[in-house]
């Protein structure tokens, strides 16, 4: 179980970090990539296994939908999912040491990431949630340039 202190600290890291990451991230999708926002099944999806599991299960899902044989017409999923597993991998080995400091002493190798587990699963949890918003508005956005409106306005 995380620390008030750790969890503290998520929360600061939660606007000032996490949040610019996840749009950067996406903007550079949707900007740079030519990927369209991630559609709703895949959104609801995400948001599922995100929120109900353990790190070690949001790994495998997100392995197994960057693992999958998408359709060419599909194949901005497959990039999404392996952006987001490789973020969230940097999070792990750089960001979580750096920002999370914790006693190792007298630990195992299991209990140490047993809570970088712990720890991790709530950073993703946050990391997702604000991509998940961003992805949103993105779409809001397109639709509003489709409809004869200025991204402009929007931001």
């Amino acid at each position: 179980m995380p620390s008030a202190q750790h969890l503290q600290i998520l929360w600061n890291a939660s606007d000032d970090t996490l949040y610019p990451q996840a749009v950067k991230l996406l903007h550079r999708l949707v900007d740079e990539l030519e990927c369209r926002p991630l559609p709703a099944s895949q959104v609801t999806g995400l948001l599922n296994i995100a929120n109900a599991s353990s790190y070690a299960e949001l790994n495998r899902f997100l392995r197994h939908q960057r693992e999958r044989n998408w359709p060419e017409s599909r194949k901005d999923i497959k990039i999404f999912y392996t952006e987001l597993e490789e973020h969230l991998t940097t999070l792990r080995k750089k960001w979580l040491p750096e920002r999370f400091p914790r006693p190792q002493a007298g630990k195992s190798t299991k209990e140490i990431n047993q809570e970088a587990d712990e720890l991790m699963v709530l950073i993703a949890q946050d990391f997702i949630q604000h991509l998940i918003a961003e992805n949103m508005v993105l779409i809001a956005v397109m639709k509003a340039e489709r409809a004869g409106n200025s991204r402009k306005a929007w931001q």
